[in-house]
C-alpha cells in the first residue's frame, strides 16, 4: 500500500512538472552572452511562439542594432554584440520596451533632420522666388514633406505601440 501511494505521489509530481505551464513570452529572460547564443535563444523562441507573437521582440532587437549604428558602432558584428550585451539577462518584455524606445528616439532624430532639410530648402525657395524657384528645389521640398509625413505617422504608431507595451 505504501509503495502504491508513493508511486502515485511520484506520478502526480512528474505530471505537475511535465504539465507545468511554460513561461509567457514577456516573462522569458534572454539568456545569451554571445551572438551565437542569442541565435540559439531566438531559434528556441521560434519553436514555442508564432511569428506574430515574436514581431515586437524582433522589431526591438533590430532597433537596438540600429541604435548601435547611431552610436557609431561600425560593423554588423559589433552591433550584434552590442544588442546582445543590452538584451542579455533582461526579460523579453524589457528588451522589447528598450527596443521600441530606441525606435521612437530614431524617428525623433530623423524628423529633426528632415525638418532641417525642409527649412533649408524653404529658405532657398524664398530667396529664389523672385527669379523663379528651381524645379529641383520644389521637387525636393515635396519629397521631403512626404518623408516627414511618413516619419510622423511612424512616430505616432510607435508611441501608440509603446503605450500598449507599457501596460501591465
Amino acid at each position: 500500500m505504501r509503495t502504491l501511494l508513493l508511486s502515485f505521489l511520484v506520478c502526480v509530481v512528474v505530471c505537475f512538472i511535465g504539465c507545468a505551464k511554460p513561461a509567457d513570452l514577456p516573462d522569458i529572460t534572454v539568456s545569451a552572452a554571445s551572438p551565437g547564443e542569442f541565435t540559439r535563444f531566438r531559434a528556441e523562441l521560434d519553436t514555442r511562439f508564432t511569428p506574430e507573437q515574436l514581431k515586437d521582440f524582433d522589431t526591438a532587437t533590430q532597433e537596438l542594432r540600429l541604435d548601435a549604428m547611431n552610436r557609431d558602432v561600425a560593423t554588423a558584428a559589433a552591433r550584434e554584440e552590442d544588442m546582445v550585451r543590452v538584451a542579455n539577462g533582461k526579460t523579453v518584455h524589457a528588451v522589447t520596451l528598450l527596443g521600441w524606445q530606441a525606435r521612437k528616439a530614431r524617428f525623433l532624430r530623423e524628423i529633426a533632420e528632415i525638418s532641417r532639410m525642409i527649412d533649408h530648402d524653404e529658405q532657398q525657395a524664398v530667396r529664389t522666388a523672385a527669379t523663379g524657384t528651381p524645379e529641383s528645389v520644389t521637387r525636393r521640398l515635396g519629397s521631403e514633406r512626404e518623408v516627414l509625413a511618413k516619419l510622423q505617422h511612424n512616430l505616432a504608431d510607435t508611441e501608440a505601440r509603446l503605450a500598449e507595451l507599457a501596460k501591465p
